[in-house]
């Protein structure tokens, strides 16, 4: 963690929170509930009801983790634009909330740039490029090699079309000019178990779901997608390193709220919780320890992060070519 970057925010957020006086000072005086648009169980899931926890013990009043998933983000994140900003609806947002939808669907119920405004994010949720280790290749030069001696032969799994994993993995044929045949499934609960079984050469998995079977030998990395190495995973090169460059496969979670939401309640929202996130026992037991990245980015950084996070999706949409409706 760069602690360097971490006293730059909490200095930021320190001198905004004492610029915002009274209306910080109140906040909150009932329960505050967060929003996240998966189902309960996963590491969104597990890391906000960790949060909640903690601030709930911090703020004296109840933090609510509530699961809205489905529709791609769109049901939870419609319902976080439509709600009332005063900042006791929060959204644990990611990048098909806020970045990639927007290319994918010509209507949404919600503008993911003008409903909402950043507040902290989290964490990064890292991907790598695994396979079976009885796939011959074990670097990413060497699948590379193969796949430009026997173009389209060579097959990859996705949580489906216009997903993530679709998208970076067409992006990085795009880098390195080879073909892949895309095999789609509808998630990593199916991606995982096909790789493992042969029925696919490699897919982009986020390693923290993956981290047990590769610690463990039942699957390899055959290149991680951050643009660093991974603590969890130190040993193994990135797509950078290895021959695709400029490319990265992250995902994130971080907390935004509706955008006329006031500067002050927001700034202490995100205080607040950067507290939490940096105490070395719950990043071990919530972000680091199980595979994904601090991030720790206040308001402004955030929502330049935000513009930035659009573009590189427009771009590769753009270049796959997919629509969802």
């Amino acid at each position: 963690m760069n602690h360097r970057k971490i006293r730059t925010v909490l200095a930021s957020l320190a001198f905004a929170l004492f610029a915002g006086g009274a209306a910080a000072q109140a906040f909150p005086s009932k329960p505050v509930k967060i929003i996240i648009p998966f189902p309960a169980g996963g590491l969104s899931d597990v890391l906000i009801r960790g949060l909640g926890q903690e601030l709930s013990r911090v703020w004296g009043h109840t933090v609510i983790a509530e699961n809205r998933p489905g529709a791609n983000t769109i049901i939870a994140s419609e319902a976080v634009a439509k709600s009332p900003a005063d900042g006791y609806t929060l959204y644990m947002a990611t990048d098909a909330a806020l970045s990639s939808n927007q290319y994918l669907y010509n209507k949404l119920p919600y503008d993911p740039v003008k409903d909402f405004t950043g507040v902290i994010n989290l964490v990064g949720v890292p991907s790598a490029l695994v396979a079976s280790p009885s796939f011959p290749a074990n670097n990413l030069q060497e699948l590379i090699a193969m796949a430009k001696a026997k173009p389209g032969t060579i097959t990859y799994g996705t949580f489906g079309p216009g997903s993530s994993t679709h998208i970076d993995t067409e992006a990085f044929m795009r880098i390195t000019g080879i073909k892949m045949l895309h095999v789609p499934y509808k998630g990593i609960a199916e991606v995982i178990p096909a790789v493992l079984a042969g029925q696919i050469d490699v897919a982009l998995s986020g390693v923290a779901p993956a981290l047990t079977l590769l610690r463990s030998g039942k699957l390899k990395a055959i290149a991680h997608a951050g643009d660093t190495r991974s603590t969890a995973l130190p040993n193994v090169p990135t797509f950078i390193e290895s021959g695709a460059p400029g490319f990265v496969s992250r995902a994130w979670f971080g907390l935004v709220a509706p955008a006329a939401t006031p500067r002050a309640v927001i700034d202490k929202v995100a205080a607040d919780v950067n507290k939490i996130v940096i105490e070395k026992a719950f990043d071990e037991k919530f972000i680091s320890g199980v595979g994904l990245e601090p991030l720790i980015m206040g308001p402004d950084q955030f929502n330049a992060f935000l513009k930035s996070n659009r573009e590189m999706y427009a771009e590769r949409i753009k270049n796959v070519g997919v629509k969802l409706d």
